[in-house]
């Protein structure tokens, strides 16, 4: 059985991965655990009442369970009321890699490109930190997220944020041409979020179980601003080089009040923001569409200003 297929007030069994977990108490002080599970495609919430998580210690943070549930219309959104779950048995010939949500292009396929890409710069200050950085976080960055939930929250999802932005910005560069530098605009592209290596505590699932003590304290623009500086130090970098891409890098939210300590100043940042930006809204936009039937409409959208998508198609 998959999500789609469960029906409300339906008692059903259905295998699924957990993809957050936490408890709370009721205004009765009553214990309750809650869920966000997936299929694999798509994801739900789940509840379990009178329960704490010290009552099912062998489920945790990427879990592959089978749960015995109501499902229960709330706020015009299924959510399942969870009655019995356990850890699955190898009589359920169940495989967990079928419950990772994943980038729909391999993640190794975009970092050889992007390397490739890098190793085609004339500019050898972008050349040689871009590529630094590429290699030194190979590992991590075959599988992270590029966040804990709003926007390619999916295994490898960092690097496949930062492949479409490379297509799209690719196609901008050519367009617009002057006044653009284009290999520092592909190496902010590439840089941007190199910080969030540091800022996320993920398994090699791609799921994030929490945000590290560097990533609450400092975030991930300052975590790769630090990381730019180091490679740079290391390489000897000519400093205006190192200088504009850590501007990219500070600027790329914005604003202010969007987390960002300076706004664009370079044309190269402007794009970036505007790119980073639209590709966050269009995933979310699929990503929800991709859980709908023609002529329906999503749940509010609290990232993207709590509006509702509808499927027109």
């Amino acid at each position: 059985m998959k999500i789609k297929e469960l029906i409300h007030n339906k008692l059903s069994d259905i295998f699924l991965m957990v993809n957050e977990i936490s408890e709370g108490l009721t205004s009765n002080n009553s214990p309750y655990i809650k869920f966000t599970f997936t299929d694999g495609k798509d994801s739900i919430k789940g509840v379990m009442w009178d329960k704490s998580i010290t009552d099912i210690p062998d489920i945790s943070l990427g879990s592959v369970i089978k749960i015995r549930t109501i499902p229960k219309t709330y706020k015009n959104t299924l959510q399942l009321t969870v009655l019995q779950c356990r850890t699955i048995t190898k009589g359920d010939n169940v495989c967990i890699e079928d419950f990772i949500k994943t980038s729909p292009i391999k993640p190794l396929d975009i970092y050889n490109e992007l390397l490739t890409r890098v190793s085609h710069f004339e500019n050898e200050s972008f050349k040689k930190v871009v590529t630094k950085l590429l290699e030194d976080n190979k590992d991590k960055l075959l599988y992270y997220p590029a966040a804990k939930v709003v926007h390619h929250a999916i295994q490898g999802g960092l690097l496949y944020h930062i492949y479409r932005m490379y297509k799209s910005g690719a196609a901008l560069a050519d367009i617009y041409k002057y006044g653009i530098d284009t290999e520092l605009f592909i190496s902010g592209i590439i840089l941007h979020d190199i910080g969030k290596l540091n800022e996320l505590s993920s398994n090699e699932n791609g799921i994030v179980e929490d945000y590290s003590a560097e990533g609450k304290l400092l975030g991930h623009i300052v975590q790769g601003v630090i990381m730019l500086h180091d490679a740079a130090m290391e390489l000897n970098i000519p400093a205006e080089d190192e200088m504009v891409l850590k501007h990219i890098l500070i600027s790329h939210h914005g604003s202010e009040e969007n987390g960002s300590p300076r706004k664009p100043m370079i044309l190269e940042a402007e794009l970036l923001n505007k790119l980073d930006e639209m590709d966050a809204i269009i995933y979310q936009f699929q990503d929800t569409l991709s859980n709908l039937e023609k002529g329906e409409f999503s749940e509010n959208k609290f990232f993207l200003k709590n509006i509702q998508i509808y499927k027109h198609y």
